[in-house]
């Protein structure tokens, strides 16, 4: 029985997004241009990406805000209190 050699071939797949600028920094030349086509390229997909999101409406965003500042000033109140208490007690302690 004679032993045969496996051969792996590669195929190439198309470069995309992230992997083709990391390839162009990676190849020979570069430049300004390497530099230019990586920044427009960044754009547009940054610009297909936010075509994605949904955008929250202004009632939403209005009821959002109203809940932050609710608990911001929970929060506050509560921290200005135990600050009080405890500087009172540093007092005690202290004078």
């Amino acid at each position: 029985m004679a032993q045969q050699k496996k051969t792996s071939k590669t195929v190439k797949q198309p470069i995309k997004g992230k992997a083709r600028a990391l390839a162009a920094q990676s190849g020979s030349g570069g430049g300004a241009a390497s530099w230019w086509e990586n920044s427009v390229q960044f754009l547009r997909e940054v610009k297909t990406e936010l075509k994605k999101v949904t955008w929250p409406s202004k009632k939403q965003t209005i009821q959002s805000t109203g809940v932050v500042l609710v608990l911001v000033g929970i929060v506050s109140v509560f921290l200005g209190l135990v600050d009080l208490v405890l500087a009172r007690l540093v007092r005690l302690v202290v004078g």
